[in-house]
């Protein structure tokens, strides 16, 4: 741990301990960081080496931001904020990711991206865009984004969130499609994922756009994030399509829980639709729409009728299927990047 001294009374301390970083990502993140979500912080703050840049002032915490890489010559950062949003004090922390970056020979400065993503999601959010409390969706006045990009950062990712009731749809009964010869399919539980943990990734990895891939190293912390998928969700929010004359897998995504709303019965009534691929040789044949269906009626029966989908402002196809099922832009968040 060292301290460096700044005028006006500011100081900064770089915490390394993970128990300490995490006593203070509260004042970065609107996103409520429960006790029973500290399991889940902690294997990626361990696996991702970070360390936070805490403001203090007369030796008070008052703002912070998490920094960590993937062994990459980008520096990424997440949890950052500043209580009161403060402009030369949000000012003195960036100037520290910059001064740590270029320190260090990195040579781009990424964020906010918040780990685990699935949970306190990534960017600054975009004025105009609804401010209710939803996971993955950190809220922030607009401040943050008009000072980075004041000061050398660019727009790199722009991401949209489409959200609204969802439709339960049987997509066995849809005239427009022929599944036959397809089978859907989800996981009995975590043991039953890791059968098909490397297709999952695979496929992900190879047909998801690049706006979409947006945590680092992604295969390396997805255990984590699959428990913490049966934790809070259910099965069905993992999902397969087999093509049956071959037997190969096809297609595949995921939703995930939003464990910070429910309705007047105390169900889970919402969640983020995260993920959806298919490989090229099945692509037009309506195997989105199989996957929204099919997980749409289970996810009825658990009384969750309402969802929230992030993606790429460019990905066009996405956002027609989201369109289709009656969903609008609900909220936009930045991710920024430097060059050094």
């Amino acid at each position: 741990m060292s301290i460096i001294a700044l005028k006006n009374e500011l100081t900064i301390r770089f915490l390394t301990d993970k128990i300490d970083i995490l006593k203070y990502l509260q004042i970065g993140i609107s996103i409520p960081i429960w006790q029973e979500l500290h399991k889940y912080i902690l294997k990626d703050l361990e696996f991702y080496q970070t360390r936070s840049i805490l403001l203090l002032e007369d030796g008070n915490p008052v703002g912070n931001a998490l920094i960590y890489n993937d062994k990459s010559d980008v520096l990424y950062f997440g949890y950052f904020g500043v209580l009161n949003h403060e402009e030369n004090k949000i000012l003195k922390l960036m100037d520290e990711i910059v001064k740590y970056a270029r320190k260090n020979s990195f040579k781009i400065i990424r964020g906010p991206i918040n780990i685990p993503g699935i949970i306190y999601g990534w960017g600054f959010m975009k004025e105009g865009s609804l401010g209710n409390l939803f996971s993955g969706n950190p809220i922030n006045p607009p401040i943050y984004q008009n000072l980075f990009l004041k000061n050398g950062f660019f727009i790199k990712n722009e991401q949209n969130t489409w959200e609204g009731f969802l439709p339960r749809i049987n997509p066995w009964k849809l005239k427009a499609y022929d599944f036959s010869d397809y089978e859907y399919f989800n996981p009995k539980d975590i043991d039953d994922f890791k059968k098909y943990k490397d297709i999952f990734l695979k496929i992900q990895e190879e047909n998801l756009p690049s706006s979409a891939r947006i945590t680092p190293s992604i295969a390396n912390v997805m255990d984590n994030y699959i428990e913490y998928i049966f934790e809070f969700g259910y099965n069905f929010m993992i999902f397969f399509v087999r093509y049956k004359p071959t037997d190969e897998i096809v297609a595949c995504g995921n939703y995930l829980p939003n464990p910070f709303r429910k309705d007047n019965m105390g169900n889970y009534d919402s969640c983020i639709t995260y993920t959806w691929a298919v490989i090229p040789e099945h692509r037009r044949k309506g195997l989105t729409m199989l996957m929204y269906g099919a997980t749409s009626l289970q996810a009825w029966k658990k009384k969750i009728r309402y969802g929230g989908g992030p993606m790429g402002s460019n990905i066009k196809t996405n956002a027609g299927m989201a369109k289709k099922i009656g969903g609008k832009i609900g909220r936009t968040h930045l991710i920024l990047e430097r060059e050094l």
